[in-house]
């Protein structure tokens, strides 16, 4: 058996309670998976987790592309799987850009606050998602001049005060015991929002647009999925009086909730 049958194989076992990162995590290890994840892991994991929390009719699942599974049983079903963005990924300000943006950020102030004779104290910011990143170095430089001015105070919140020349910051936190693996980290918090219908539409849209070029089957299902554990994802399911939507492609439209379990289907 190859290496791709046995993730396989492994991954339609695994734990209901394992959500995709920690599936995919120990995939990696134990099967020395290199990085970056092959996107037919990432589709696997979610298609065997959908299969525990809907009714999906049997049969063999053959990966590929254009759709990236089919189920082929009594009916061939072709079926796509996309993650629901609340932004557009290509925009600078969208959390998928920020996010990275703001732990890099982090490193390269930790970086610059050491290189110039600082302590092995740890910080933890929180950003302003209102006042997107823009120039890094610049910032990460403002940061690293905000813990030279703190480095001495008690364990504890930051007053405002400190950093009101640095907008893109919302909340810092100072642990001033030193440790020798002392990390600066992102402590982002997040509010949920409700599931946008118009947003979901427009996702079967595009994928409707490019099903021309999809493998021949006698349906096609379209899984939209939210990751909770991505805060660019992070969106409550709105089940009750969801106003259903009407695909000329997609038979089904299932928007699923790893985490929680949370199914709805949408057409």
């Amino acid at each position: 058996m190859n290496t791709k049958q046995e993730i396989l194989k492994a991954i339609a076992e695994w734990p209901d309670e394992a959500n995709v990162t920690t599936a995919i995590r120990q995939l990696f290890d134990k099967y020395k998976v290199r990085r970056p994840t092959p996107q037919w892991l990432i589709e696997a994991c979610y298609f065997e987790l959908l299969r525990r929390d809907y009714r999906v009719p049997a049969g063999r699942i053959v990966f590929g592309d254009k759709p990236d599974l089919i189920l082929q049983g009594t009916r061939k079903i072709g079926i796509e799987i996309t993650n629901f963005f609340l932004e557009n990924g290509a925009l600078p300000e969208s959390e998928q850009v920020q996010s990275r943006a703001r732990k890099a950020v982090v490193r390269e102030a930790q970086r610059i606050y050491l290189a110039d004779g600082g302590k092995r104290i740890e910080l933890s910011f929180s950003f302003d998602k209102a006042r997107p990143i823009g120039d890094s170095n610049g910032l990460a430089k403002k940061m690293a001049e905000l813990a030279r001015r703190v480095e001495g105070s008690p364990t504890g919140e930051i007053w405002r005060k400190n950093f009101k020349g640095i907008p893109e910051l919302s909340f810092v936190y100072l642990y001033a015991t030193e440790s020798d693996d002392a990390q600066w980290r992102v402590g982002q918090g997040y509010s949920g929002q409700l599931m946008s219908r118009d947003k979901l539409l427009d996702i079967v849209r595009k994928k409707e647009s490019k099903s021309k070029d999809y493998r021949p089957c006698d349906a096609f299902w379209l899984v939209v999925v939210v990751e909770c554990m991505d805060p660019a994802q992070d969106q409550e399911i709105q089940i009750d009086d969801f106003q259903k939507i009407h695909p000329t492609v997609f038979e089904k439209v299932i928007v699923y909730k790893p985490l929680f379990h949370h199914v709805l289907e949408a057409k």
